[in-house]
């Protein structure tokens, strides 16, 4: 059985927290509400909840929650009690009768249901306790209360822009100033050490947001990144993010300063490199020789790319 059916009938024994009210100091009352359910010959008593109603008529038809798929029929009061059937469609469908009255200090009432074919009897009794000031303590004013607090707590969490960006947003309102976080964390992502951070930290997620913010792609920081990168030769960067633009930029690398790059990148001037300054050098003369750097490279990118013939040669042997 589908629980949703099971909040909407239980949700009748908070009856009044569904009717309006101007909002004022002391426009409530505050009610302990305490419900009991059978079904399937199970009896299931609820906790006691205290909720904030609206101050009115607890018997009313308004006092009757319902789906927007749900039509209460034939409410009818005779004095302090009322009675009424509700019908629900669609994929929580039901059917319900039910009696609501009002006491001195509350009110009670009980629903006989019919939900999947199942009888579900549920009775509840709510007791005055006090006064409250419903625009701020109704179970409404409460739920934005807390949705406003999760979304001030998020602000400046890029892999949160979900809530706040996109047809299921949960924080709509809070869209403007979550981007303008994002436009100012992202404002030096188009830096080569930035750009490759971000990739890190947040992977797909933080182009994703600053897209849907309307601060542009993934791809045009990246571009903005290459080019940062083949001005300062920092082509390392380029090898690694920028592939496309990396042969250009083979003949004009320093070893001394972009040896993994010439390893993994320029295999033809990499093996003349390294047969001129690498091989038949000892240890002490390799210490002394500017080309250390590149031999280091050279030597753990041919490790690698054998290592990678190795397991490929062993997977195709299986």
């Amino acid at each position: 059985m589908s629980p949703f059916p099971l909040r909407t009938v239980a949700a009748v024994a908070l009856c009044c927290a569904a009717i309006p009210a101007v909002a004022a100091p002391d426009s409530g009352d505050r009610y302990r509400v305490t419900t009991k359910m059978q079904m399937a010959g199970m009896s299931m008593p609820g906790k006691p909840v205290e909720v904030c109603t609206a101050r009115a008529n607890p018997v009313s038809e308004q006092a009757i929650p319902k789906d927007k798929d749900c039509e209460v029929q034939g409410f009818r009061i005779e004095g302090s009690k009322a009675s009424y059937h509700v019908v629900c469609k669609g994929k929580n469908a039901m059917t319900g009768d039910g009696e609501m009255e009002t006491l001195p200090d509350g009110y009670r009432g009980s629903m006989k249901a019919q939900v999947e074919g199942q009888q579900i009897t549920m009775s509840y009794e709510g007791k005055r306790i006090g006064s409250c000031d419903y625009a701020s303590e109704s179970p409404e004013a409460i739920g934005k209360a807390m949705t406003a607090q999760a979304c001030e707590a998020q602000l400046t969490s890029i892999p949160s822009y979900s809530m706040y960006v996109g047809p299921k947003a949960a924080c709509p309102a809070w869209k403007d100033k979550f981007c303008a976080n994002v436009s100012r964390s992202m404002a030096q992502a188009g830096d080569p050490a930035h750009f490759a951070e971000t990739d890190r930290s947040f992977g797909g997620i933080a182009w994703q947001a600053v897209e849907a913010c309307g601060g542009g792609s993934r791809a045009t920081f990246l571009a903005k990144a290459c080019a940062r990168a083949e001005g300062t030769s920092d082509l390392d960067f380029v090898g690694d993010m920028c592939p496309d633009l990396a042969p250009k930029h083979c003949a004009d690398a320093d070893p001394n300063r972009n040896g993994r790059f010439l390893a993994q990148h320029c295999a033809e001037r990499a093996r003349t490199l390294a047969a001129q300054q690498c091989e038949g050098r000892g240890y002490t003369a390799m210490q002394s020789s500017p080309y250390r750097a590149f031999c280091g490279s050279y030597a753990t990118e041919r490790l690698r790319a054998r290592g990678e013939a190795g397991a490929k040669g062993s997977g195709g042997s299986r």
